[in-house]
């Protein structure tokens, strides 16, 4: 059971990354938070502190996404959960990202200032991504979708992925 959870956890954050990149273009309310991230800003998101993170990277006013590292180098924010359990009620729609946070279930490294931000915009991917019952959970307003569910979903799996230098 604990590799099928591993299998979810990896599958899924790997989808809100690329729906990062995706909807930096058309969620009006996450351009306005990345506009509080410096320029070539880069996060690193994992499920445990050893195991592989998604990079994503601000360029241009605008999320890319460089896929999965095993050691990131020059990377600004790097969060991730303190323990598997905790990633799969996070990314299993089981509880918001922002409750995790508060509730101490996720470790940063790096500017709390930058994180404050990111979880924000991670709270919003996740609202796209899950079902219109734990949107209205996890947010407090009444939240609208720009994109439906789906076409963000495969705009986001069929999305490029970034190669290079982070």
């Amino acid at each position: 059971m604990k590799y099928l959870h591993h299998c979810i956890d990896k599958f899924i954050l790997s989808l809100i990354g690329r729906s990062f990149t995706v909807l930096t273009d058309t969620e009006p309310i996450i351009k306005k938070e990345l506009a509080y991230l410096p320029e070539n800003f880069t996060a690193a998101v994992a499920v445990e502190k050893e195991s592989p993170s998604i990079i994503l990277k601000k360029e241009n006013d605008e999320f890319k996404y460089y896929g999965y590292h095993h050691e990131p180098e020059n990377i600004d924010l790097k969060l991730y959960f303190k323990d598997e359990e905790f990633a799969y009620e996070v990314l299993g729609a089981k509880e918001g990202i922002r409750q995790a946070f508060s509730e101490h279930k996720i470790l940063l490294e790096g500017n709390l200032e930058y994180a404050v931000s990111l979880i924000y915009i991670f709270e919003l991917v996740e609202a796209y991504i899950m079902s219109d019952k734990f949107s209205e959970k996890i947010l407090d307003y009444k939240f609208k979708r720009n994109i439906s569910r789906l076409k963000l979903i495969l705009r986001a799996l069929f999305l490029y992925r970034e190669k290079g230098e982070i």
